[in-house]
């Protein structure tokens, strides 16, 4: 039986040319912002910083999130054994991407990395992402 929600934060990494970057997942299709559950207990700030570390690592400080926001945006999982929950709620932090950083995916979470204008991002797959996406980009003024 699936359980009923996952914890979980996502980051809205914006570079200097305001674009904002998502990769191609071959774990679930399409095209997905950095993002993981929370462990039990953990602060958003404190997952967020630990995700892209382990995504990308990517190494961040709390100076690198230029907000993070109390609102969060939901979606439902396809029904697939895939999927262990019914649903995901994720907190949202905006991290500002400078040159000194570097991304590097790791395991299997992203194949390519893309910077994208957040107007573009109906033009990419983000299967059942997707209004969630546009939500967080809008809570992030990028919308």
């Amino acid at each position: 039986m699936k359980q009923e929600i996952r914890k979980a934060v996502m980051a809205v990494i914006v570079n200097i040319e305001n674009k904002v970057l998502i990769g191609s997942s071959p774990r679930d299709g399409g095209f997905k912002f950095p993002q993981g559950g929370l462990d039990k207990n953990e602060h958003f700030i404190d997952g967020i910083i630990r995700e892209l570390k382990e995504e990308l690592d990517l190494d961040i400080t709390i100076n690198d999130i230029s907000q993070s926001y109390t609102e969060t945006v939901k979606y439902i999982y396809p029904n697939e054994d895939k999927y262990i929950f019914k649903s995901q709620e994720l907190n949202i932090v905006k991290v500002t991407f400078n040159n000194q950083m570097k991304l590097i995916p790791q395991d299997d979470e992203f194949e390519e990395l893309i910077w994208i204008n957040p107007s573009e991002l109906l033009n990419y797959n983000t299967y059942f992402r997707a209004q969630a996406y546009e939500k967080a980009l809008v809570i992030c003024g990028l919308l």
